[in-house]
């Protein structure tokens, strides 16, 4: 079994988001996207979906009195790297996607995805301090489990 480190994920997706987030903006000016507009629809992105992460109404029914069970004690863990990657799917991927077919058609709209990448990585940043660096998930069964230190 190999197990990945929520805080070992968070930490390696930030920087591929935040560069991807640049990296779309660039790509929605080379587009097309007048500056002014562009800058402002990627704030907005940065600023909207950060706001909407941390204010989920679902939260509230998350049940946060449950202690996973202990790792097997044969259990590894994956690279980093490999975790890194791995905690890009769906959302990194998606909205990447989605910038990127938004890019000649509308750049402003990439501009605005641009910034919802970006702030995909600012709110990862922004959790790194409530994530118990003891939690490991199996990525094939998404099981929580706790690996002592």
């Amino acid at each position: 079994m190999t197990l990945h480190s929520y805080r070992d994920r968070t930490i390696g997706v930030i920087p591929i988001r935040l560069a991807l987030g640049l990296a779309l903006l660039g790509a929605a000016r080379l587009a097309g996207a007048r500056s002014g507009p562009a800058l402002v629809a990627f704030v907005v992105g940065v600023f909207g979906i950060t706001f909407v992460i941390f204010n989920d109404p679902r939260a509230r029914f998350v049940r946060r009195d449950v202690d996973p069970p202990d790792a097997p004690p044969d259990a590894e863990v994956a690279p980093r790297w490999r975790q890194a990657l791995a905690a890009t799917l769906p959302s990194t991927v998606a909205v990447a996607v989605l910038a990127c077919i938004a890019l000649v058609p509308q750049p402003t709209l990439a501009a605005l995805l641009a910034g919802v990448e970006a702030g995909l990585g600012v709110a990862a940043l922004l959790s790194l301090a409530r994530i118990d660096p003891g939690l490991y998930v199996d990525p094939r069964s998404d099981v929580v489990y706790r690996r002592p230190s």
